[in-house]
C-alpha cells in the first residue's frame, strides 16, 4: 500500500489518502482526493497501482500535471522520489508496509500542561506559534498523526526524529532516517545530539524552540567543547609563561 500526501503551495498538509488500487483527483466532490482550487480541473488526474508500481494519468486537465517539472503526457510512473505538481498543489507518495497499514488506533491520555517536562514551539513555517507539550520520556516527531508531535510540512518525514528526556533535564535528539535532517543549534544530528531548554531545533525546514513548560529556558550548552577548551588552556599556559619570563 502507498500513502498519498498532498501539500499546498506553502507546504502545509492538505490531505493524506491510502492508495491501494486507484484514486481520482479533482475539484469536485465526486473525486477521492478533492482539491477545491481554480487551478485544479473538475476531473484532473488519477493515481493507480499496476504490478506494485504507481502511475499518474492526466485526464485532460486545463493546467496539466507535472512530474519533476516535466508535463505528463498520458500515464507516467512515479516513485517516492517524484515531485508531482497538480495546479498549485504538490503531491508525493510513500510506501507503507503491511505492518504499518494494519496498525491499530492510538489512545491518548488527558494531561495538564503542569505535568509536562518541556515544550516545542514552532517559530517558522505554516504552523508558526503552535506549541507541543512534552509529557513522555521519549517523544516522536513526524508528519503523520501516529507521532507524538505532528508537523504537517513537506520537508518533515513521516517518522522524522525522537527526543529522549535525560535525568539531568537535557534531551538527546536522534534522527533515524529523515530526508531533510534534524538540526540542533544549526548542527545536523548524526548519531545523537544533546539539547537543553532554550535551544533551537530544526526539523527539515521547520524552525522550533525547545523550552520549559512555562515557555522559558536558557540553553545550558557549554560554550566550548572539549577540544576548544583544551586549546584555550594551552593558550593561557603559553601566555602565562610569556608574562613570567618578561
Amino acid at each position: 500500500m502507498y500513502l498519498v500526501v498532498v501539500n499546498d503551495e506553502r507546504g502545509a498538509l492538505v490531505c493524506e489518502k491510502e492508495l491501494r488500487t486507484e484514486l481520482s483527483i479533482g475539484r469536485t466532490t465526486d473525486n477521492q482526493i478533492i482539491l477545491q482550487d481554480s487551478s485544479v480541473s473538475r476531473k484532473h488526474a488519477v493515481l493507480y497501482v499496476d504490478r506494485e508500481m504507481v502511475f499518474i494519468q492526466d485526464l485532460g486537465s486545463v493546467n496539466g500535471v507535472q512530474v519533476d517539472e516535466i508535463p505528463v503526457q498520458g500515464s507516467v510512473q512515479i516513485t517516492e522520489q517524484s515531485q508531482v505538481k497538480i495546479g498549485t498543489f504538490k503531491l508525493f507518495i510513500e510506501y507503507v508496509s503491511p505492518a504499518e497499514s494494519d496498525r491499530g488506533g492510538f489512545q491518548t491520555a488527558v494531561v495538564h500542561p503542569n505535568q509536562a517536562h518541556g515544550k516545542i514551539v514552532v517559530i517558522e513555517g505554516p504552523q508558526a506559534g503552535k506549541e507541543f507539550y512534552l509529557f513522555e520520556p521519549i517523544t516522536s516527531v513526524g508528519r503523520t498523526e501516529e507521532n507524538d508531535i505532528t508537523i504537517a510540512h513537506i520537508s518533515v518525514s513521516r517518522h522524522h526524529a525522537r527526543l529522549k528526556l535525560e535525568d539531568n533535564g537535557s534531551y538527546v535528539i536522534t534522527d533515524p532516517s529523515s530526508s531533510n535532517g534534524t538540526f540542533v543549534r544549526n548542527n545536523r544530528v548524526v548519531q545523537g545530539m544533546r539539547a537543553w531548554h532554550g535551544d533551537h531545533i530544526r526539523f527539515g525546514q521547520i524552525e522550533c524552540l525547545l523550552v520549559d513548560p512555562m515557555g522559558q529556558g536558557v540553553s545550558q550548552t557549554p560554550l566550548l567543547n572539549r577540544k576548544e577548551l583544551w586549546l584555550a588552556l594551552v593558550l593561557l599556559a603559553l601566555l602565562a609563561g610569556y608574562f613570567i619570563d618578561v
